[in-house]
């Protein structure tokens, strides 16, 4: 069940309508509002909507290395599998 819940990033409330629970979605919202922060600090020129996208950009950067690192530890994991396998395989037939 969807619910409202009140978040604020960069000095600014807003209202979000989410399936996730209420601490799940303060805390995403902390984390956007610190890279938002980050972005905003280390240039002082940069507008709010640009510190945003390029906030988006360092979390979408973020999110496609955990999915790398998650496929080569998949890989490496089935590859290890494999073997346990084919060595239980060996010693039960040999």
């Amino acid at each position: 069940m969807k619910s409202l819940v009140r978040v604020e990033i960069l000095g600014r409330e807003y209202m979000v309508k989410s399936d996730e629970g209420e601490e799940r979605v303060k805390k995403i919202a902390e984390y956007v509002n610190q890279k938002v922060k980050e972005i905003s600090e280390s240039t002082q020129t940069v507008s709010t909507l640009n510190a945003a996208i390029l906030a988006a950009l360092n979390i979408a950067n973020d999110y496609f290395q955990i999915l790398e690192e998650k496929k080569i530890y998949r890989e490496d994991l089935d590859s290890k599998t494999e073997r346990l396998i084919a060595r239980i395989n060996h010693r039960m037939n040999g």
